[in-house]
C-alpha cells in the first residue's frame, strides 16, 4: 500500500490532467479542528491572538507526527506541511480581530472595528505583522521536512468568506442589498488584496518534485497552484454570486497558473458558474450529516465532464461503493475520512477490489 513518492507524483499529474486510470485514493485522519490537531496550539493563549503570541517552533513536532502518521496510512495522495491552518491568516492581515476558542479546538474573527460605518481595505504588504508571521512558518518548515514532503498552501478563504468577516456573518448579504455598489467596490478591493496575497505566499513556497502541496488535502498538483475556499458562498442566491462573487473568483483564476476551489455541498453549488472558467481543480466536501454520494451525483458528474474533482469527506462504505460505481474515473480522486489507520487500510483494501471489479465488467 505505501507507494513510492515518484510514482504518487506521476498519478498525481495524470489525475490533474483527466489522464488517471483509476481514481486516487488517500486518507484523512485525526481532529478536522486545527487547534486539537496540532497538540501544541494549546499554547496559544485563549481569547483575542496576536502575532507575537505564535511561535513556529512549536508546531514543527506535530507536522513531524502527522507525517509518520500519514505515510503509515499510505494511498495515493501527498500529506503536505504548511503555515499553521488554524489561523485565518488573510482576514487577520485585513484587520480583523483573531480569537481563539480552545473549547471548540478552532478560531473565529471580529470585524475591524468601525468597518461597516467605513470600510476600508488595506494595501496588501508582506510587511504586515500576520503576512510576516505566516512567512515565518515556511523556511522552518522546510527544513524540518528535509525534502521528504512539501510545503504548501495554508488556509486561504475567498471573497464571499472575507466578506463574511469583515461585516460580520451574514449581514454581508443585507450589506449587498443596502448598499450594492459599496459592495462591489469593496470586492474589486478584496480581489487584488487576495491575489496579491497568494501571489506572496506561493513566491515564498518551495516546490516539491515541480508541484505544490496543500494544507488539510493531500492534493499535491503540478506547478504553482493555489487554494481559494469559498464557504459563505452557500448563503447566496445564484444571481447574487453570478452578480457579486463570481467576477471576483474569476478574476483570482486568471491570475495564478492553477487554482483549486474548495466548496461546500449546500442549498445552492456554484458548479455551473465554475466549470466556465479555467480553475484547475474543483473540491467538493461529503459532510456528515449532508448530502449522500448519489444525492450528490449529478453534481460530481457535472464536474467530472469539464474538470478534475476531489471528493473529500465522511464517506461511508455505501458512498464509497456508489462512487466507484456510478462516476467517471478519468480526473477522480477519494479523500476519505477515517478514524484509524487500520480503517485506512481497510477502505484502501476495499477501494482495490471494487475498482478492479468495475475494470471487470467493462
Amino acid at each position: 500500500m505505501k507507494i513510492p513518492i515518484d510514482e504518487k507524483i506521476e498519478r498525481l499529474t495524470k489525475w490533474f490532467h483527466r489522464k488517471n486510470d483509476r481514481p486516487l485514493i488517500g486518507f484523512f485522519y485525526g481532529s478536522q479542528y486545527p487547534f486539537f490537531r496540532f497538540r501544541r496550539a494549546k499554547n496559544l493563549p485563549e481569547g483575542e491572538l496576536h502575532p507575537d503570541d505564535i511561535k513556529v517552533s512549536d508546531f514543527l513536532e506535530d507536522n513531524e507526527r502527522m507525517f509518520r502518521d500519514y505515510e503509515e496510512m499510505g494511498g495515493d495522495l501527498i500529506w503536505s506541511a504548511a503555515p499553521f491552518w488554524g489561523i485565518p491568516w488573510v482576514e487577520s492581515s485585513l484587520g480583523c480581530q483573531v480569537i481563539v476558542d480552545h473549547t471548540t479546538g478552532s478560531s473565529h474573527t471580529l470585524p475591524p472595528p468601525g468597518f461597516s460605518e467605513n470600510p476600508i481595505i488595506p494595501e496588501f504588504s508582506r510587511d504586515n505583522p500576520w503576512v510576516a508571521k505566516m512567512l515565518e512558518f515556511i523556511p522552518a518548515l522546510e527544513k524540518q521536512a528535509a525534502g521528504r514532503y512539501p510545503v504548501g498552501m495554508t488556509l486561504m478563504r475567498g471573497i464571499s468568506d472575507l466578506l463574511s468577516a469583515l461585516y460580520g456573518g451574514e449581514n454581508f448579504i443585507f450589506r449587498i442589498l443596502e448598499a450594492p455598489g459599496e459592495v462591489k467596490a469593496i470586492i474589486k478591493q478584496l480581489t487584488e488584496y487576495w491575489v496579491s496575497f497568494g501571489q506572496c505566499l506561493l513566491e515564498h513556497l518551495p516546490l516539491f518534485h515541480g508541484g505544490t502541496g496543500a494544507f488539510f488535502y493531500g492534493a499535491w498538483c503540478p506547478e504553482k497552484t493555489i487554494w481559494l475556499q469559498e464557504d459563505a458562498a452557500a448563503l447566496l442566491s445564484p444571481n447574487m454570486y453570478e452578480e457579486f462573487i463570481y467576477p471576483g473568483v474569476c478574476k483570482i483564476v486568471d491570475s495564478f497558473e492553477h487554482t483549486v476551489i474548495h466548496l461546500h455541498p449546500s442549498q445552492f453549488i456554484p458548479v455551473d458558474y465554475l466549470i466556465k472558467t479555467n480553475i484547475s481543480v474543483i473540491e467538493l466536501h461529503i459532510d456528515k450529516g449532508g448530502p449522500s454520494a448519489e444525492e450528490l451525483s449529478e453534481i460530481h458528474k457535472k464536474v467530472l465532464s469539464q474538470k478534475p474533482l476531489l471528493i473529500w469527506g465522511d464517506l461511508t462504505e455505501a458512498d464509497l461503493e456508489y462512487i466507484l460505481k456510478n462516476q467517471s474515473y478519468e480526473g477522480l480522486a477519494i479523500i476519505i475520512v477515517v478514524e484509524s489507520i487500520e480503517e485506512a487500510h481497510k477502505m484502501w483494501d476495499k477501494s482495490m477490489r471494487l475498482i478492479s471489479s468495475e475494470r471487470t465488467k467493462s
